[in-house]
């Protein structure tokens, strides 16, 4: 159960954030609009090196940040998290050559966590979220500045 969406330990519900709507600019002609969505830790797959997602993947990833920072297990992922995205937060823009529109939630005194837009339809009616994909204790601010939340 990849997919399976994890308990935030601060607020004890399934969501860690809420991303305002964002206008994300893929080049001076095209841009893509998102909704205000809540944010959404899965269990997540680590796929190799640099590939994956969830708290699976980040464990997998960034072990040694996690334990520098307190946390002792893959059981402690959604805390990290949680720690990263306590508001304040940037939201930054890199336009990578990418079919996914992600960004990068940057906590400057704790890391940086990196979401994924996803539209999901639900009796006809679109109901998106961000997917965590990754998280780290380094501040990532590349990109355009997009929002705050």
């Amino acid at each position: 159960m990849s997919k399976k969406k994890l308990i935030n330990p601060i607020s004890k519900d399934l969501v860690f954030a809420v991303v305002p709507a964002l206008t994300l600019r893929k080049s001076h002609t095209e841009h893509y609009t998102t909704q205000s969505a809540p944010v959404h830790l899965a269990k997540g797959r680590h796929h190799g090196a640099h590939s994956g997602f969830g708290a699976a993947h980040i464990w997998a990833e960034h072990k040694s940040d996690i334990l520098k920072a307190g946390f002792y297990s893959e059981s402690d992922v959604p805390s990290y998290v949680a720690s990263i995205l306590a508001s304040p937060n940037d939201i930054y823009f890199e336009n990578r050559k990418t079919a996914r529109n992600r960004v990068n939630a940057v906590r400057i005194v704790t890391g940086t966590v990196v979401l994924e837009y996803i539209r999901t339809i639900e009796n006809q009616v679109e109901k998106p979220y961000w997917s965590i994909v990754t998280a780290y204790s380094t501040a990532r601010t590349k990109g355009v500045l997009v929002g705050h939340m």
